[in-house]
Order: structure tokens, then sequence, then C-alpha cells
């Protein structure tokens, strides 16, 4: 009976294990005859989502709806995109060295530019576009995926991120700049007549002389103008050697003070606004992306920042007068296009930009309870969120 009971169990057990494997065995058949359809439960693949905008014309490389400050935007018929010679597609690797607006401007009008050109993403040109997120290493390991892709054209939007793209296509491809006002002191070009390499673009004219009159018309009492900045940043040393030279004429005497990095920025700026009657900021990558610290840290003192940057000025700065950052872009776009179109980037005299605009902050001045003159208001554009459409 013992016997019996446990062969009837072992039964049992043999039905059970069959019962569960059962419809692994059916799916097995069915992939071996070729008679499966896909399992319900899976995933289904994902379409690419990256920042990159390459196989179709749809995606919006820029978005719906921008609206440049201080310009027109450049417009362009899809109609007019050829096919160029050989039929085949260029692609373009852009690399900006992080997300901020002033270097999104410069992006846009870059790409609108190319447009206008003939020259459309999806259409006859692919667009790769990365964010080298203010980290050396990031833009490194991204400059040298673009050349492992063997990509066509390379642009560096902002210093560091063009040095990057440089240093990995070491001439073997033409590299175009944007958004670098000085290129000669980069290393990236030997003049602006005659870069000397496969790397060109679009600098622009010096604002810095406007500025200091803008801040003495807004603040005709004021003697001391603090200067801050990123001692890594050449643009930054550049301007800020400029601006040292042209004070004392102005009626200022400079205090002078430097960061390595956004930690030492709050202090920093704390210190230099108990010194100073006002504060200017070049064109600096690191301070541009954290005003968000600076800005409190000066207004707590009572002492404006007069940044020369518009998107800077739209996130607390007073006033400044500064280069059209999308139209600076355009210029770019218009030594990409040269290129495309057989100009040698070696031999590409740099295009130096001048359209410029003054720009004011009317919430920034009321926080700091001061008043802006109506002559000043009325030639600028203002940049308050409390004035944004």
């Amino acid at each position: 009976m013992k016997k019996v009971s446990t062969i009837g169990a072992f039964l049992v057990g043999c039905l059970l294990v069959l019962f569960l494997t059962m419809p692994s065995l059916i799916r097995l058949h069915e992939l071996e005859t070729g008679n499966a359809e896909p399992a319900k439960d899976s995933a289904p693949a994902l379409p690419n989502t990256g920042t990159a905008a390459s196989e179709s014309a749809e995606i919006p490389i820029v978005p719906d709806g921008y609206k440049p400050i201080g310009a027109e935007r450049i417009t362009y018929n899809a109609a007019d995109a050829e096919p160029l010679p050989d039929g085949k597609k260029l692609t373009i690797g852009i690399l900006q060295f992080m997300e901020h607006p002033s270097l999104d401007d410069i992006r846009f009008g870059m790409i609108d530019q190319l447009a206008q050109r003939g020259y459309i993403n999806g259409i006859n040109i692919d667009i790769i576009y990365k964010n080298g997120q203010a980290d050396q290493n990031t833009m490194k390991s991204i400059a040298d995926q673009f050349i492992a892709q063997d990509l066509d054209i390379l642009v560096g939007v902002a210093t560091p991120a063009a040095q990057a793209l440089q240093n990995a296509a070491a001439g073997q491809t033409p590299v175009i700049f944007a958004g670098i006002s000085d290129p000669v002191g980069a290393g990236l070009v030997k003049s602006l007549e005659n870069p000397g390499q496969p790397v060109t673009g679009a600098t622009f004219e010096p604002q810095d002389a406007a500025t200091l009159d803008l801040i003495k018309a807004i603040m005709p009492e004021a003697k001391t103008l603090g200067v801050l900045y990123n001692t890594s940043e050449q643009n930054a040393a550049q301007q800020v050697g400029n601006i040292k030279e042209l004070a004392p004429a102005a009626g200022f005497e400079i205090k002078e003070r430097t960061i390595t990095s956004t930690n030492d920025l709050k202090q920093v700026a704390e210190q230099l606004a108990g010194e100073v009657d006002a504060i200017y900021v070049p064109q600096d990558n690191t301070i541009a992306g954290a005003m968000d610290t600076l800005i409190p840290a000066t207004n707590a003192k009572g002492v404006p920042v007069f940044p020369a940057v518009d998107a800077m000025v739209s996130q607390g700065g007073l006033a400044t007068m500064g280069l059209n950052q999308y139209m600076w872009g355009a210029d770019s776009g218009t030594a990409i296009a040269d290129v495309i179109e057989g100009a040698d980037a070696s031999t590409y005299p740099v295009i130096v930009s001048k359209i410029s605009n003054q720009f004011i902050n009317s919430d920034a001045a009321t926080a700091l309870g001061i008043e802006i003159p109506a002559e000043v208001a009325e030639a600028a554009i203002d940049m308050a969120p409390s004035k944004a459409n």
C-alpha cells in the first residue's frame, strides 16, 4: 500500500511539472516552426529620443514658436533645400558647453541661418547636438565620439567646447566655433584674418566702452566698479582686460576678484559687493550658469550687477550693452554654409559680429531701489520677468 502511494505521488508530481512547463514548450515549438507571434508582455522598441536631431526633419532642433530677443527670426522655405551634389547628407556635430539661454540663442541663430542658406536638418543635412554639461571630460568624450562617427563638420559653442573639438579633430575635420570672444587667445586661430588651421567661425566687436557708459548713465555717482570672473575662462579674461584699460577714462576705479568654480562664488561676491558701487561680470560661462547664486549675494548688499550678456540681465542683472546672441550665432551659421560650399576653413577669415542691443531689467531696478533714466529705458529692451509675454 505504501509502495502504491509513493508511485501515485510521483505521478502527480510529474503531471504538475508538465502542466507548469507546457506554455514554454508550446512557445519553443512556435519559435522553431516560425509561427510565433510577438510576446504580448514584451516591451516595444523605444524610439531614439536623444538630444540629437538626425533622421527626420520633424525633429525640432529649434523649438517651435521660438522668438529671438532683439532680432527678427530668420525665415526660410524648406522647399529651397536642394540635394547636395553627391546626393548624400552632410552630418554636422554641435557640441555646446552647457545649456544656457545665451548659448541656446547662439545655436538657434546658427541653425536658422543654415536653413536660410538652404541647408535644413533632416532634408539635406543631419545635425547631431550634444550638451557638454560644463564638464571637460564629458566634452572630450563627445568630441572623440564625433570623430569616431566620421562627421563632416564640427561646431563648438563656447570656448571649452570648441577647444575639445579642435583637439579631437587634429586638423582633419573642419571646426566652426560660435560664442567665442577671443579665438586667438584661446589658441583656436593664429589670427582673425588667417586662422592657419581648419578652425574658423564668428567672434564679436567688444561693447565694453558702451557698457561702461551705460553704467555711468544709470549710476552717475558710482566711483568703484567691481569685476568678477572665472580665471579659467579665456573669453572673460580678455573682456576684463579691456574693461580695466577703459575704466579710468570712464571715471571708475576697478576692484578685481576671481573665482575658480561656482563653489567660490557666493563668498567672493559678498566680499566684493561690500567694497564697490556696482559689479561688472564679463561673458563668463561659469557665472552665467550660477546667476541664482550671484544675484542674492549682491542684492543683499544693495549692489547691482552689470553683466555682458542679455540672458544674465533677465536672470537678475541690471543692464548691459550686449551683442545680439541670435545674430552672432547666425554669423557662425554663415561660416558653416560657406565651408559646405567649398570654402577652406584654414584660410576663411573669422567673422566679426557687430549687431548689439541695450538691455535693462526693471524688476532688478525696483528691487535695488535704482531709477533707470527715461532715455536709457526708452532705448532698451526690458528683460524683466514681469515684462515677459
